[in-house]
């Protein structure tokens, strides 16, 4: 008997619908590939998959502060005489494209001095006569906001407290180097203030 072969039409077509199965597969191969590789690069760098909506509550990430050390004006200043009595404050900037809310109130913010290995005073010692608090600010983008400065007694803090007035030993001068680093609701400042107590 002859045999029936296809015509080239048939044949012609089922060789398109061949590519086009095959085409498929490998663009589904290339999607699943790619959603992969964008879900690993998401979860290494959060900071390219964030979207934010004006209003929002501030990321981490797009948060900066700086640490500051100066007079009860807020001037920076990097050495004191004695009897002088250093400053703190902060800095807090909104790195992000759109506002934020940030809570930036004493409940949340916490300063640390340190003079090489020696955690020396830190804020978080401190027993406050007032119950902290907390401040949500609306925070602009790339405008800087500063808190207002609060003083250091120049002395040592531990359990029993952080002041003069909670029998806290004064700290050495004559030259002394020290550190001073700013916590902003869990945002460490990226700057290290250095000054000097003479």
């Amino acid at each position: 008997m002859p045999q029936n072969y296809p015509t080239p039409s048939v044949v012609l077509a089922r060789r398109i619908v061949g590519l086009l199965v095959l085409g498929g597969l490998i663009w589904g191969v290339i999607a699943g590939v790619s959603a992969v590789f964008n879900a690993i690069s998401n979860f290494f760098n959060p900071q390219q998959s964030l979207t934010m909506v004006p209003g929002d509550n501030c990321q981490p990430q797009q948060i900066t502060i700086e640490g500051h050390v100066g007079t009860a004006e807020g001037v920076n200043q990097g050495s004191f005489n004695p009897g002088d009595t250093p400053y703190f404050w902060f800095t807090v900037t909104n790195t992000g494209p759109v506002d934020c809310k940030f809570n930036v109130g004493t409940s949340v913010t916490y300063y640390s001095v340190t003079s090489g290995s020696d955690n020396v005073w830190t804020s978080k010692d401190c027993k406050v006569s007032v119950p902290r608090s907390d401040t949500v600010m609306d925070l602009m983008p790339n405008m800087p906001i500063s808190n207002p400065p609060s003083d250091w007694q120049r002395v040592r803090s531990s359990g029993s407290g952080c002041s003069i007035a909670d029998g806290q030993q004064v700290v050495p001068a004559g030259g002394a180097s020290y550190v001073l680093r700013a916590e902003v609701n869990g945002v460490i400042s990226e700057n290290t203030t250095q000054f000097v107590l003479n």
